[in-house]
């Protein structure tokens, strides 16, 4: 089983920007790609997706990432992206991710767990 997905949410809750860089270089493949429904484009690279993270951090001050994952295929894995605050969870997604060398290349996110509406 892969560690770099939570490897990589514990970098929502490093208190610095250089932490939170070393937390993400130890998760992400080169050309990370990350679509969620948090950010309105794609995040490209590691850059982007530091700035991603800050502008959550600002938008659910205090919130933290967890991420569960749920099932492995074939170099892929789905996970259960919760966002916490004060012991209540804010937002949960669904993320579809592929990995290569153990490191995240591409994370595609969606709200909820797929339910109807």
């Amino acid at each position: 089983m892969t560690t770099c997905l939570p490897t990589l949410f514990l970098a929502w809750a490093a208190p610095s920007p250089e932490q939170r860089a070393a937390i993400t270089d130890a998760a992400i493949g080169p050309n990370f790609y990350s679509s969620n429904p948090n950010a309105p484009d794609p995040v490209l690279g590691r850059q982007a997706y530091l700035g991603h993270i800050a502008q959550m951090s600002a938008t659910l001050p205090g919130a933290t990432a967890a991420g569960c994952i749920a099932s492995v295929h074939n170099g892929h894995l789905r996970a259960i992206l919760d966002f916490v605050k004060a012991g209540q969870r804010m937002l949960r997604d669904q993320s579809f991710v592929e990995l290569a060398q153990h490191r995240l290349l591409r994370m595609i996110g969606f709200s909820g767990m797929g339910e109807p509406d």
